[in-house]
């Protein structure tokens, strides 16, 4: 009986202590309280999500279910930058299309840079036709310059 309330009680000081450090940490309560639903590791990689209408796969970190619906985080080992890299928000974006591409369109995702409150980047009309309009340059250049592919070791304008 007192080993159960001696666990009971240790329980109940790790929940406090974590949720402090995720208070003073600038986590956003919507991140911590969400359930995850999808997470990529390295030990158990997940199947990538795919876009047949897009030729677009991609796998995210974390898609989470939240109050708003399902939502995708992108975590990224640098330090934040002043303002969010074009890049990791068209990364971010590519997630959000892929999403809603498979029935579950999110109205935002997270950029959660180190050591850092997460950045939340709404996905709209204009970010998708952005992203769209990159994927098209992107396509158009590997068509023009007969690139063999991306996946090759070899980046060289082939002859």
């Amino acid at each position: 009986m007192l080993f159960a309330f001696g666990f009971l009680l240790f329980a109940v000081l790790v929940a406090v202590v974590v949720f402090y450090f995720l208070r003073k940490t600038g986590v956003k309560k919507e991140l911590y309280e969400s359930e995850v639903i999808y997470a990529d590791n390295a030990e158990k990689p997940k199947k990538p999500f795919f876009s047949q209408r897009y030729l677009l796969a991609g796998i995210p970190d974390l898609i989470l279910k939240t109050a708003h619906g399902n939502v995708p985080v992108e975590k990224k080992s640098t330090f934040p930058p002043q303002e969010p890299y074009e890049s990791h928000v068209m990364q971010l974006m590519a997630y959000c299309l892929l999403l809603e591409e498979n029935g579950s369109k999110p109205d935002f995702g997270y950029l959660q840079y180190r050591d850092a409150e997460p950045v939340k980047i709404m996905y709209t009309e204009y970010q998708k036709q952005k992203l769209l309009n990159i994927m098209g340059e992107m396509r158009k250049f590997i068509e023009t310059k007969k690139i063999k592919s991306v996946n090759s070791s070899v980046f060289s304008q082939s002859e």
